[in-house]
């Protein structure tokens, strides 16, 4: 008798809950919608014609939101928004739209392909040529068109732009990719992809965080779950399958994986390799502490070849920082007090520049923010023509002008990694992963970790351009990984990253020529670490940091020889650094002069 009760209670608790659910859910969704309405109601005077079908060659209809502007008396340029994050909610759309519509022009923000309103099923970025356009051959024929289009935002938003802008579309006048280095493949011997790799090794915080976040393949089914142990899931092994054990439906994360090395398929998915032109005037905008800066200078360089680069800027923050660092005062433990520049007001002058004749931007060929000195930087050249190469010598424990003879040894157990602490990170979906140039210290005392210390420099050393590592590497397992690290010590002992790089050691001779390694003998590893523009202080010094992990930054290699991303069985790899004339390991950058 006392059971029918009990249950009438159980199933009220379960009604109770599932109502509370879904009206945590409606809340939600009456919230997004009341600041969607907020903000168009302060959009004074601008036209809004939603959900325009706009239908590829192959069928597919994607959802297009169109902002027409007050003054239209006439045609008018279009801005492209292409995103995958929601055309009607997302801030950044909201973003160009309050920045491009009062100024004149139509902005058209679309859902891609397979992503909220748009049909098809989505993939980054196999359709972001084609769909791109599809768009654009839409938006010309359209009656408030004068035929011109720009295209404008960042990291995905950004990556579309550089897939769109190899197609050499007569409509497109300007891209403004901020944050895309994503979108670079195979040019510049990179291997990005989607920035999911550095130095052949999966950026597994990033990769993991972003597709069990945001992997969703088709518009009923985007997010994933909301209460993913981001942490726990990144220990788990093999690193092939990570994501689908967290959210049943399939994401890109696994495909990514499986085709690294393969550079055909890696183009046919849309990712700029060797062979790439551009023709359509870009201005690039980026931050040193985004994990693919580097792949923006390497677009950049492209761009400029052809003739198609206007500008590039470099600020002091992280991935698609917006100037945010400025409120802040800081990026992670760096200070940053500069003068602040608002990128989106110059993004709007160059566009009214090419698409209305306006005036010229009051910018150089490059303007990039240099690090503790707290000064923009103007240049024609990257790195600056009066850079120079300078080397310092890992000998013994210090680095030195002249290579002494001698050999240093750690182990690195892929089950006691070296902790990341900072670093150039994004997209990760756990707050408790802090990011940007962080101080070492924690880590230095550690048996893995080895340390090379320069002099206290008497004079400041300004750093502009790319940093490498040439080091001489024998270890006792086939395939392992090294990550440098350089950092700035001050005169009380802390150690704060200028910049770091990491390379999977069967890649040694190129991404195109995998190799196993034989235990025992010595090879040389080129490991690029990325670029910088950093002001070193008088009584400052740096600092080498040579280790085999960056956990969870980058993946653990496993150290079996076999494929790093379904092996699960570990091995402690010997790992031992030789110095001397015959072996110079060296760190090499370059340095600007007053």
């Amino acid at each position: 008798m006392r059971k029918a009760p009990l249950a009438g209670l159980t199933l009220l608790i379960l009604l109770g809950g599932i109502a509370a659910v879904l009206s945590t859910e409606l809340a939600r969704d009456l919230y997004r919608d009341w600041k969607l309405n907020r903000y168009l109601s302060e959009l004074d005077g601008v036209r809004r014609m939603p959900d325009q079908a706009v239908v590829t060659p192959d069928g597919i209809a994607l959802a297009t939101d169109i902002y027409l502007p007050d003054r239209n008396s006439g045609p008018v340029p279009a801005v492209l928004v292409r995103l995958p994050y929601g055309k009607t909610r997302y801030w950044e759309a909201q973003h160009w739209i309050s920045r491009f519509a009062p100024a004149g022009f139509a902005v058209v923000v679309q859902d891609m392909r397979g992503r909220h309103g748009s049909a098809g099923v989505f993939a980054p970025w196999p359709n972001a040529r084609d769909d791109g356009v599809a768009t654009m051959d839409w938006i010309t024929a359209q009656s408030w068109s004068d035929g011109q289009v720009a295209m404008v935002g960042c990291s995905a938003l950004g990556e579309s732009q550089i897939a769109v802008a190899t197609q050499t579309h007569h409509a497109l006048r300007a891209i403004m990719p901020i944050g895309a280095g994503g979108a670079i493949g195979s040019a510049g011997d990179l291997h990005q992809y989607f920035g999911t790799f550095e130095g052949g090794i999966p950026l597994l915080a990033a990769a993991f965080g972003w597709f069990s976040r945001h992997g969703g393949k088709t518009g009923d089914r985007m997010a994933g779950p909301e209460d993913t142990d981001f942490a726990g899931s990144l220990q788990s092994l093999p690193v092939r399958g990570m994501v689908g054990r967290v959210r049943s439906d399939p994401t890109d994360f696994d495909w990514l994986l499986d085709n690294f090395e393969d550079d055909e398929a890696m183009e046919t998915a849309g990712y700029v390799g060797h062979s790439a032109e551009f023709d359509t005037p870009g201005f690039l905008i980026d931050d040193w502490y985004d994990p693919n800066v580097n792949a923006t200078l390497q677009l950049a360089r492209m761009m400029d070849r052809d003739g198609a680069l206007r500008h590039v800027v470099i600020g002091p923050g992280e991935h698609c920082d917006f100037g945010h660092v400025f409120t802040a005062g800081k990026v992670g433990d760096i200070p940053v007090t500069g003068p602040a520049i608002d990128t989106s007001a110059q993004l709007l002058r160059f566009s009214e520049h090419l698409l209305m004749g306006g005036p010229q931007p009051d910018l150089p060929k490059y303007l990039v923010y240099v690090m503790r000195e707290d000064k923009w930087l103007r240049t024609d050249a990257w790195p600056p023509d009066r850079a120079g190469k300078q080397q310092l010598f890992l000998s013994g424990r210090e680095l030195t002008a002249n290579p002494a003879s001698g050999a240093r040894q750690f182990r690195s157990d892929p089950m006691n990694p070296v902790p990341t602490i900072g670093g150039a990170i994004c997209c990760t979906g756990n707050p408790d992963l802090r990011t940007g140039p962080l101080d070492q210290t924690p880590v230095e005392g550690r048996s893995d970790l080895l340390i090379y210390d320069g002099a206290p420099s008497d004079t400041a050393v300004r750093l502009a351009g790319p940093v490498s590592a040439r080091l001489w590497i024998s270890a006792d397992v086939p395939d392992t990984d090294l990550v440098v690290r350089l950092t700035d010590v001050d005169p009380s002992g802390t150690s704060v990253t200028i910049l770091e790089g990491a390379l999977r050691l069967r890649y040694r001779d190129g991404f195109d020529l995998p190799g196993l390694m034989t235990p025992g003998t010595i090879y040389p590893v080129e490991i690029r670490m990325g670029d910088i523009a950093y002001l070193l202080r008088p009584g400052h010094r740096f600092r080498v940091h040579v280790a085999g992990s960056s956990f969870p930054r980058l993946a653990r290699n496993l150290n079996g020889g076999g494929d790093p991303n379904t092996e699960t069985h570990p091995n402690i790899a010997e790992i031992t650094v030789h110095s001397g004339p015959d072996t110079p390991s060296r760190i090499g950058f370059f340095v600007l002069p007053d």
